[in-house]
């Protein structure tokens, strides 16, 4: 009898023994994890939430992180050591751009004219309206600023002539930014496969544009009218 309870007692002191080192393990292995570096941290909200150009700063335990993405500009607490999301703040929205209708109203305040053609284009992560407008004999580009509708740059694109006989031919003034006359021959030559024959640039109430001409593979004749602003091919036409 005394021998069963002594038995049981060493069973009892081995389970308890065993149950303590076990706690101690888990314990040791929660203590002795490693908490998030800057790094992670910004992998986190790179990854949760789309975020770019992250600023990150640590007070405490928590990593406060500012970035943005296309709603807007946010600020993000991480939580060092459980890489918990402890709070989320909107500061700002995403600011706007101009809608074309908004471009032409700005325009039409400054009496600029009648409106011909208006292109979008980036610029350095900074987009730009051109707005070809003709007043009378004369036509201009204006540029204006997407997000804010500032009027950044007007080039005056020349006088057209009041009969034949003042019509002396001429190279066009290029317009403002214009896409080079190589740049002009790669995206005609992505939409026609080819050798280039030649290439004109062209001015039409006040619009200019690269006419590039393209022998096919297969002995035709193609003409690819590229916007000398946006880049934009505006047609291609099969030559007679």
């Amino acid at each position: 009898m005394r021998n069963k309870t002594l038995r049981n007692s060493l069973l009892a002191i081995t389970g308890i023994l065993i149950a303590a080192f076990v706690i101690w393990q888990l314990t040791k292995t929660y203590t002795s994890a490693e908490p998030l570096s800057e790094s992670d941290a910004i992998d986190i909200v790179e990854k949760m939430y789309s975020g770019k150009n992250p600023e990150v700063s640590l007070e405490g335990d928590v990593y406060k992180i500012t970035f943005e993405n296309k709603q807007g500009n946010y600020e993000i607490d991480v939580h060092r050591k459980t890489g918990d999301i402890i709070n989320l703040t909107k500061i700002s929205e995403k600011s706007q751009e101009k809608t074309e209708a908004e471009i032409r109203e700005i325009l039409a305040k400054e009496q600029a004219g009648e409106i011909k053609t208006i292109d979008k284009k980036i610029e350095q992560d900074e987009v730009y309206y051109y707005a070809t407008v003709v007043e009378g004999e004369t036509g201009s580009t204006y540029k204006l600023q997407a997000i804010t509708g500032e009027i950044v740059d007007v080039v005056q694109n020349g006088k057209e002539p009041q009969n034949a006989s003042e019509q002396v031919p001429s190279t066009p003034e290029p317009p403002v930014q214009q896409i080079s006359e190589q740049q002009a021959i790669e995206l005609a030559l992505q939409h026609v496969k080819g050798v280039v024959d030649e290439v004109e640039l062209e001015e039409e109430e006040g619009q200019y544009s690269y006419f590039v001409e393209v022998e096919t593979d297969q002995g035709e004749e193609k003409i690819v009218q590229v916007h000398a602003i946006s880049g934009e091919v505006i047609s291609i036409v099969l030559e007679d």
